[in-house]
C-alpha cells in the first residue's frame, strides 16, 4: 500500500471498523478511506468522523476512484460490489489479509507466529484449546479472528502466537497468509452459494494449510485430501481415536494425545 492510496472498505460494522482503525493508524501512509454499506445509519457514522461514505451502489458507480478494496467476509466474489472491483482491476483483501500485511512488514515489532484452524464444525472449540496450549506451555497468545478479536485489534500486543480461527470466507480474501501452523479438521458443505460450490470451497479451506506445517483430519475424506493441495515443509494428519500407521490420534478419556511410530512423516 503507498502512501495517499484511495481505499474503498466494504462493511460498516465490526470487521469494516478493524479496517478504518488500523488503516487510521498507518502513520505515513495516510490512505484515504471510503466506506461502503448498504446501512444509512453506519455511513451518517463515518460521514460525521470526516471519511466518505457511499452505498454500495454508488461504490459500484465510483470504483475508478479506488486503488484498493479490503471486504468484510460477508460480501462474496459474486457480490456486486466486488464484481465491479474485479472488472475495474483492483487489488481485493480481506481484514485478515491487511492483518497479514501489517503483521509481517514488522509495523507492530517482530512479526508473531499464526497458528490458524478451520473446519466446517469444531474449529472455534479447537481454536479456544489451542490458544490454552499454548498459554499453559509457558507462551504467550492472543486469541482471535472468527473467535474473540479481530486480527487486527490484537496485532499490537505483546505476544508472540496468535491462534486464529478463520472461517473459509475469510480464507478466500486472503491469499498472503502463511502460518507457522495451520489445521483443517473436516470439510463439509455448507456456504457452498457463497463459494460457487465445493469446488471453490475447498481450496478456499485448504489456504489454512500453506504455511510451514499442516494438519488435516483424515477421518474426514475432503480435508485429508487438502494435504496434497499446497506446499509445505511439514504435514501432519490425525484420526480421533487410536492412530493408523504414521498418524495422530486422539481421544478425552485421560487427555491421551499419541502417535503410532516415534518419528514424523
Amino acid at each position: 500500500m503507498t502512501g495517499g492510496a484511495r481505499v474503498l472498505v466494504c462493511g460498516a460494522r465490526v470487521t469494516g471498523d478493524a479496517v478504518v482503525a488500523a488503516l487510521t493508524g498507518l502513520a505515513g501512509l495516510g490512505p484515504r478511506i471510503t466506506v461502503c454499506d448498504d446501512n444509512e445509519d453506519a455511513l451518517q457514522r463515518h460521514r460525521d468522523a470526516g471519511r466518505g461514505a457511499l452505498t454500495t451502489a454508488a461504490a459500484q458507480r465510483h470504483m475508478a476512484d479506488q486503488d484498493l478494496v479490503i471486504v468484510s467476509p460477508g460480501f462474496g466474489p459474486s457480490a456486486p460490489v466486488v464484481q465491479a472491483a474485479v472488472q475495474a482491476g483492483l487489488p481485493i483483501w480481506g481484514d485478515v489479509e491487511l492483518a497479514w500485511r501489517l503483521d509481517a512488514s514488522g509495523r507492530y515489532g517482530p512479526p508473531k507466529r499464526w497458528v490458524v484452524v478451520t473446519g466446517t464444525n469444531g474449529k472455534t472449540t479447537t481454536t479456544a484449546m489451542v490458544h490454552d496450549m499454548l498459554t499453559v506451555a509457558g507462551g504467550t497468545s492472543a486469541l482471535c479472528g472468527n473467535i474473540g478479536d479481530p486480527v487486527l485489534n490484537v496485532l499490537d500486543r505483546d505476544v508472540e502466537f496468535l491462534a486464529v480461527e478463520l472461517s473459509s470466507f475469510q480464507l478466500h480474501w486472503a491469499p498472503s497468509v502463511r502460518p507457522a501452523a495451520g489445521a483443517v479438521l473436516n470439510v463439509a458443505e455448507d456456504h457452498l452459494d457463497w463459494h460457487g460450490g465445493m469446488e471453490g470451497y475447498t481450496p478456499d479451506k485448504a489456504r489454512a494449510l500453506d504455511g510451514e506445517v499442516a494438519v488435516a483430519g483424515l477421518d474426514d475424506a475432503v480435508a485429508g485430501g487438502c494435504l496434497p493441495l499446497p506446499r509445505h515443509r511439514s504435514r501432519r494428519d490425525f484420526v480421533p481415536g487410536n492412530p493408523r500407521w504414521a498418524s495422530w490420534g486422539c481421544w478425552t478419556v485421560g487427555w491421551w494425545i499419541g502417535h503410532s511410530v516415534p518419528t514424523y512423516r
